[in-house]
């Protein structure tokens, strides 16, 4: 995991002055913004807001690309590589409440994690008891929420299963199709891919049941605020124009994609490396949404204030500060 300290961000900062970057020098290089999506189903509307031209009028050549460990992620954000982003909604909360000046914009993404497993007699959390679950991004979005929600249900995460992590959840998802483990924590379109190759290998495999639903269950809503776009400071104090232009073009983005899925999977096959016919099948799982961050600050609050009783480093020990929620123009 990348560590970044305020001193570290500061000393940026001065080195950037230092070389006398000015706001029209910095705005000219907009003309080759890079994006980055996380590598799941919710990108879709990022990906599609990029490649119809969405930024073209604030970011001549804006530029899509995954990211496909949080890692990565962390390391683009640090460096300023990337100033605009589909993310975990806990990541540029933790680098906010280090120093770093990012904001969150809007949420895309209500939950896409399911169990899914070749024991049939496993339908609820409860089930999973004694049991090995192959689990990913160890100490992030997947992990914590599986290991939030267990507690929810009165259970130990650390000692009522035996979890066992890979980096990706495409790697779970094949360990599960070949029959190296029995249940798996899934993100989509891993989550899908799985029950479609081991069913091509005489294997069954279904979802037992989605987190989302067990977190209705306890909050009321079953929907958890897990994707969202975040973006730096910067971007927005030199090109504020870049938020209208999502603020106009994510809800678009939202309806092209819902209305023409095959249309979506094949962007999804050219800019995300998935295969256009399992993410046709796992559409109706991505949960997608287009929302400002402002407009659903309960619900986040909610969700983090779970991540901190949880693990108080994944949001280095605190809520974000009121202003990281921003409201996305209509």
């Amino acid at each position: 995991m990348v560590v970044t300290t305020r001193r570290a961000f500061i000393g940026a900062g001065m080195a950037l002055a230092s070389l006398g970057l000015s706001r029209s020098a910095f705005a000219g290089s907009l003309a080759g913004l890079q994006v980055l999506g996380a590598p799941n189903g919710a990108s879709i509307v990022l990906a599609d807001l990029v490649a119809n031209g969405g930024l073209d009028k604030v970011a001549p050549g804006a530029s899509f690309r995954l990211w496909h460990t949080t890692d990565e992620l962390r390391a683009a954000i640090v460096s300023e590589t990337s100033l605009l982003y589909s993310t975990p909604s806990h990541v540029p909360a933790n680098l906010a409440n280090r120093g770093m000046p990012l904001k969150l914009v809007a949420i895309i993404g209500m939950g896409h994690l399911s169990v899914v497993t070749a024991d049939a007699k496993i339908r609820s959390m409860h089930d999973l008891a004694g049991k090995t679950v192959q689990c990913f991004f160890r100490h992030d979005m997947p992990d914590l929420v599986f290991r939030a929600i267990a507690r929810m249900e009165g259970m130990d995460p650390d000692k009522d299963f035996d979890l066992q992590y890979v980096q990706t959840s495409m790697e779970a998802a094949q360990l599960l199709a070949a029959g190296k483990v029995d249940t798996a924590v899934l993100s989509e379109p891993p989550a899908t891919a799985a029950i479609m190759m081991a069913g091509q290998k005489g294997r069954v495999l279904s979802r037992a049941f989605d987190l989302n639903d067990v977190w209705g269950a306890h909050k009321g809503k079953a929907r958890i605020p897990m994707v969202g776009i975040a973006l730096h400071q910067k971007l927005i104090d030199t090109a504020p124009e870049v938020v209208a232009a999502l603020g106009a073009g994510l809800a678009a983005s939202k309806a092209h994609v819902f209305a023409d899925r095959k249309a979506a999977a094949a962007l999804a096959e050219k800019t995300m490396e998935m295969k256009p016919q399992v993410f046709e099948k796992a559409f109706d799982h991505f949960n997608i949404d287009v929302v400002s961050a402002a407009s659903v600050k309960s619900e986040l609050v909610g969700f983090y204030q779970t991540l901190l009783d949880l693990e108080p480093a994944s949001l280095d020990g605190k809520l974000p500060p009121d202003d990281f929620y921003m409201d996305l123009p209509g």
